[in-house]
Formats: C-alpha cells, structure tokens, sequence
C-alpha cells in the first residue's frame, strides 16, 4: 500500500481520523470518528484505531507519520502517547507555535487560533487559492460543536473570523434549559413557518442557522472589501448549505486536508 500519514482532528465531540497516501496532493483512501472522552487512555484508543487498521486491512507499519491538531488538552497528550507508544516508527507533528504552516496568522496573540481553524486554513490555502485567478479572500464555516468563521486574505493570511454556539448546543440549550420545548431531531423541515413546537424548533434552528450564515459571508465580505470564496464542512455542513445562498461549496475533508498538508510542510 505504500506510506501512509494519519491525520487526527481532536475536536470537543468527535475525533476525525483521515488516513492518506503520501503525495504531493491529498488522496483520503480511509476517514473514521471516535468520540472525544477524555477519561480513556492512550491504551484504550490504541485498541481502538489498531482494530480500524485492521478492518481497513491497513498494516500499522505503513503509517509513516501523524499529524494532530486538537482542541482538547489532555486528549492531545493522550493521542501523542498513543503515537510515541504504539507507533513508535512514526513521526509526529502537532500544529502548534513553531509549525510551518505557510499561512501567516495575525490575530490576538496568535496562539489563540484554535489548531483546527489554523488546518482549515491551510487547507482551505492550499486546495482553492493557489489555483484561483482572480484570487478571493476566502472564508471557512466549520459546522462543529461551536460554528466557526476563518477567514484567509488573498494573501494567504489568516485575519480572524467569527464563533457561534453550534447546532447541537442551540437545540440541547432548548432542550435543557426550557420547562415544555422538547429535543428535536435536526432536519429540514418542508414550511419557515412551524406548524407544531417540533416544526418550529426545526425551523428555527435549520433555517434559522442558514440566514445567520448567509448575514456573517455578507458582512465579512463587505468587511473584506471583496466578495468571498465560502467553503462548508462540519457535521451540519451539507444540511445548512443547501439553504444558503453564500455558500460556494461543501468540503468535509478540508480540516484533515489541512493536516496532510502541514504534515508535508515539516517532515
């Protein structure tokens, strides 16, 4: 099968784990999730991803390297034991200070750019800019736990965005802190206007979402005195896009794309 690099992104719910051939283009040949629960241990995730390996009928000798970016501290320690412990022949790179990325950050310290938004905007850099004539800024919406809004100059520069509570917040927030609203299942409902309280959540939530993010592309592109290249990924990505009228496409591999693409950078 060849060398193979692992990226992992650890977010607040879900871990997405994205295997790739070694090229100077990512080429995804496997994507799985784990659940983020920061009281398993290196071991436990071992067994885990070992057994995935398997199913994939992937030799853990193949992976060549690993890159992680994580928004949870004691998982990204748990993950960079896991690697040095059971994958002992693989490099490793965590996106963090000191990490080529060749996206320059300016932002409030620049430490404060969550690793995740920083693959999306290399990813974002190095699948849709490098190639775009007349170049546009660009802008990611990571439909996530929170929403996320980064924005990449023509430059190539990450200049900050924007942070919303996501879906599945908004609907246990209802769910939980109200006496009658009852939790919903997320889905496009066929009306705005809701003809029971489940339909009127639905509504509000789902179409609700889509005008917030078609009003935010508006707003950052007057702000960025262009009008900007707009690219969906997340959980809800697909969902919310297809009722917006500012976003130019869905990328669900954009963030682990990133990843590989740093990977290349440092090793």
């Amino acid at each position: 099968m060849g060398k193979l690099i692992c990226a992992v992104d650890i977010g607040n719910s879900n871990i997405t784990v994205g295997i790739y051939k070694k090229n100077q283009k990512p080429q995804i040949i496997n994507s799985f999730r784990l659940s983020s629960d920061m009281m398993k241990t290196e071991d436990e995730y071992a067994v885990l991803i070992l057994d995935i390996l398997k199913l994939f009928q992937i030799p853990k000798d193949d992976i060549e390297g690993f890159c992680i970016s994580s928004v949870v501290p004691p998982l990204q320690g748990t993950f960079e034991n896991l690697v040095k412990k059971y994958f002992s022949h693989s490099k490793l790179v965590v996106v963090g200070p000191g990490v080529k990325t060749g996206i320059h950050v300016i932002y409030n310290p620049p430490t404060d750019v969550g690793a995740d938004r920083v693959a999306n905007a290399v990813g974002a850099w190095e699948k849709y800019a490098k190639n775009m004539k007349p170049k546009k800024p660009i802008v990611v919406v990571d439909f996530g736990t929170a929403i996320t809004f980064d924005c990449i100059s023509q430059k190539g520069e990450y200049i900050g965005g924007a942070i919303f509570p996501g879906i599945y917040l908004a609907v246990e927030s209802l769910f939980k802190k109200t006496a009658k609203l009852p939790s919903i299942l997320v889905k496009k409902p066929d009306e705005v206007i809701g003809k029971s309280t489940s339909h009127s959540i639905q509504s509000g939530i789902v179409y609700g979402y889509a005008s917030m993010v078609d009003g935010m592309i508006e707003k950052i592109s007057q702000e960025m005195g262009n009008e900007v290249f707009s690219i969906a990924t997340g959980g809800y990505s697909r969902l919310i896009a297809s009722l917006c009228k500012k976003i130019s496409c869905v990328d669900e591999t954009i963030t682990l794309d990133g990843l590989f693409f740093i990977y290349m950078k440092n090793v």
